[in-house]
């Protein structure tokens, strides 16, 4: 019996089921891939499945790149085994250096990361549109390719919405609709009644501003102080 144990582990010791390659060709559909290993005179493996952490009732799914480094379990014979995972190298290093960071990042310059001692979630995509939580400060922040924000302050209670020269905003609720349009008028459109201000200026208008009087509508060019007295 020692006899057999020594000479597994010699076997092993010679053949050790821990294995660097570098993955060659994929088979996407049933997440297997070819791995080749340099250290083992080029030896190109079977298919090989991928280890994901889910896939019965919640699944995940990402393949290996080809090219990419990655770990294998293998037989001591080579014939079977399962690709456990990629690992960085100095030609492919840590996109980040914190213990405290999670990471994803994508071919296409998008990234999600999650700072769990700063409090802060960033994801970014590939247009550079970001969006960005800070818990800490209690602040959420949009921000698109052209320029837009939109930024809510929790601490203080203020939204501020942000757009560039030439955009338009619109706001419709109930039927009744606040427009800014690309020249910056602000049109008011309700089936109800329109209240601008409060206290003793509700309901005045400015000279100059448009107004509509049954289905008529004009400029305001004059007033008189008689109104706010009515």
């Amino acid at each position: 019996m020692n006899d057999i144990i020594e000479y597994r582990e010699r076997f092993a010791s010679m053949n050790p089921t821990f294995r660097v390659g570098i993955v060659q060709a994929q088979d996407t559909a049933h997440a297997k891939v070819r791995v080749v290993f340099p250290d083992y005179d080029e030896m190109i493996s079977w298919w090989l499945p991928v280890v994901f952490f889910k896939t019965q009732d919640d699944q995940a799914y990402w393949i290996p790149d080809i090219g990419e480094q990655v770990v294998c379990r293998m037989d001591l014979r080579d014939e079977a085994g399962a690709v456990l995972g990629a690992i960085y190298s100095s030609a492919d290093v840590p996109p980040v250096n914190s213990a405290d960071k999670f990471y994803l990042g994508f071919k296409d310059g998008a990234h999600f990361d999650y700072d769990r001692v700063a409090h802060i979630l960033d994801l970014l995509f590939q247009d550079t549109t970001e969006f960005k939580y800070d818990a800490h400060l209690h602040l959420l922040d949009l921000k698109f390719q052209d320029q837009a924000e939109l930024q809510y302050d929790g601490s203080e209670h203020v939204l501020t919405v942000s757009l560039p020269n030439g955009a338009a905003f619109n706001l419709t609720a109930n039927g009744a609709q606040i427009q800014i349009d690309s020249s910056g008028n602000v049109i008011i459109k309700s089936a109800g009644q329109v209240q601008i201000g409060n206290g003793p200026l509700a309901g005045v208008a400015r000279l100059g501003d448009r107004v509509q009087v049954g289905e008529e509508t004009g400029t305001i060019v004059s007033a008189s102080t008689d109104v706010l007295a009515g």
